[in-house]
């Protein structure tokens, strides 16, 4: 048992209990029966015992007398006095053929009785013979009888004239005593029976309440398990406004001190809004859903989304229940999801508008160097075609970042050395970095592994934030790109010595068309952020105005890479 007690329960159902009574009424009637039959069978005993006395006493009375004729008075005054006696009913005695020779009432003289009887066959039995006769007029009789052999009969003739005494014993009083005693026996039987059933019920009773009890601890259990931790606010008022309960998550909504509430006022420790809503809510208004503003010192102004309703039942009065969830990260995502829709419609129109204008724009451009050629000589004229032919060119330029930044991305991934990838890349803006007197640097380790990615892609991306930090050090500078390997992934870093983004536009600079340049398109780190994100690569830009720009560029290694990596270090 490893020093525990173990329980034993018991179960009981109303069908063991109905089971158990029904035996134990059965048990109760054969008692009954059983007393009843013991009572009968004592007062045949009884009878018997007190006839057999009787008729030996005849049988003494009556010794030495059988040869004188004066026997028959004699024994008729004998039965006659006997007879006198509350209990005894008749004393009759017959010869063997049935004939009466005496008689407690002597109007019977002469007559037969005993007919249903072998008459001579009981007159030579000197065994008691008893049977139990219905007495119209009152109680039964028990009848007692064998053949009367007095002590001495010497001749012939006595020995040939047997006779049979009969003696009737009234059984009133053995009968009442019976009834009284079958009586009691039935009260102590119903009060055990009670007894019993009342027990029975009783362990019926402390079993369900057992049970009963049992299921409302686990209800309880769970029930405080559930409020405790459930991920939303639950607070519950009496119909006096008085809180009831509350669990961990419900404090966020309180003022002041909450470490004691059970019981306070709600308009005390709720802000107005909630107090002003639990004030609406009734048995009849039914459920209450809304969205809640509610200051917070430290994080400003939140969304809850707010559930009331109104409770009440016979045995419970009302009452009221409030649900909160602070909803003001999932209502800013939806916002940013309604405005991801938004823009992805424009995107998909002026993809479909940028398609439209490339033809027409193809033409210009040939018009302005068909211009240029035939206009060649005049300086003026020749200036002016260019500058048709440069804005053409970059009108084209804007148009094809659209068409990136709104077609779906399909990725091309091959294993590449992304150093190779970055020193390709820098030679495309080498013309312009002399040209901004900005001095390029790479700097990468040894051995660097490859990584899985769209190269044309990803180059791509490095041209649009090499360009961009360009674009930033017009008066000169230094852009750096460092080449590392972290644990378990390959980590570029492009930092410039520009102008830096102001830190109210750093929330925006992935918003398609916001540019702070004044010929800037303001798609270029939005489809840097778009083919990083459909690589699963890691960006993150950091700038502070006047210092400069750093861009974080991570791509994971493949899991063989991190193997070979692991292996080699």
């Amino acid at each position: 048992m490893q020093g525990k007690k173990k329980k034993v329960r018991w179960y009981f159902s109303i069908w063991v209990a109905a089971i158990a009574i029904a035996v134990l009424i059965a048990i109760l009637g054969m008692m009954i029966f059983m007393q009843y039959q013991q009572s009968q069978t004592q007062a045949q005993m009884l009878f018997i015992e007190k006839g057999a006395t009787l008729i030996r006493s005849f049988e003494a009375g009556l010794h030495n007398r059988a040869d004188d004729k004066k026997d028959v008075f004699y024994l008729q005054k004998l039965l006659m006095e006997t007879a006198d006696q509350p209990d005894i009913d008749y004393i009759v005695v017959t010869d063997h053929e049935g004939n009466i020779l005496a008689d407690s009432d002597p109007a019977m003289l002469d007559q037969q009785y005993g007919k249903d009887l072998d008459t001579k066959k009981i007159a030579l039995s000197g065994e008691i013979l008893w049977r139990q006769a219905v007495n119209p007029g009152g109680a039964g009789t028990f009848e007692v009888y064998r053949g009367l052999f007095p002590w001495r009969q010497t001749t012939a003739a006595d020995r040939q004239s047997r006779r049979i005494i009969f003696v009737g014993f009234n059984m009133d009083k053995i009968e009442k005593a019976s009834h009284e005693d079958v009586y009691r026996t039935i009260v102590r039987a119903v009060i055990l029976m009670m007894i019993g059933a009342l027990a029975i019920v009783s362990l019926f009773l402390l079993q369900t309440y057992r049970l009963t009890r049992a299921s409302l601890s686990r209800v309880k259990v769970f029930s405080e398990a559930l409020v405790r931790n459930m991920p939303i606010g639950l607070l519950a008022v009496d119909q006096e406004n008085r809180i009831i309960s509350s669990n961990e998550h419900a404090r966020d909504l309180f003022n002041g001190d909450a470490s004691e509430i059970q019981g306070q006022d709600v308009a005390r420790i709720l802000p107005v809004a909630l107090v002003r809503l639990l004030k609406k809510v009734n048995t009849t208004s039914g459920l209450i859903d809304e969205d809640v503003f509610l200051q917070s010192g430290k994080n400003g102004e939140q969304i809850w989304e707010v559930v009331a309703a109104a409770f009440a039942d016979e045995d419970v009065p009302e009452g009221k229940i409030l649900l909160a969830r602070n909803v003001t990260a999932v209502r800013g995502l939806e916002k940013e999801v309604a405005r991801s829709r938004h823009l992805n419609a424009i995107g998909s129109l002026a993809a479909g508008v940028a398609h439209e204008i490339r033809n027409p724009l193809s033409s210009i451009k040939g018009f302005a160097v068909y211009f240029k050629q035939r206009l060649s000589g005049n300086p003026d004229d020749e200036e002016t075609a260019d500058i048709m032919i440069a804005e053409t060119e970059r009108l084209n330029r804007v148009i094809s970042q659209l068409i990136e930044f709104a077609r779906p991305l399909t990725l091309k991934k091959e294993k590449t050395a992304l150093a190779d990838l970055v020193r390709q890349t820098v030679k495309l803006i080498e013309t312009e970095a002399r040209k901004n007197n900005v001095q390029v640097d790479v700097r990468e380790t040894e051995n660097l592994p490859e990584v899985e990615i769209d190269p044309d892609k990803i180059k791509q991306v490095l041209l649009n934030i090499f360009l961009n930090a360009l674009a930033a050090m017009s008066g000169g500078g230094r852009l750096s790109i460092e080449l590392a390997q972290t644990q378990d992934a390959l980590e570029a870093v492009i930092t410039d010595t520009g102008t830096g983004i102001d830190a109210k536009d750093m929330p925006r600079i992935y918003d398609p068309y916001f540019t702070s340049k004044p010929a800037g398109t303001g798609l270029g780190l939005a489809v840097v952020q778009k083919i990083m994100e459909a690589h699963g690569a890691f960006l993150k830009i950091e700038s502070k105005a006047g210092t400069g720009t750093t861009v974080i560029l991570r791509f994971a290694m493949s899991a063989n890479e991190r193997i070979k990596n692991e292996k080699q270090t």
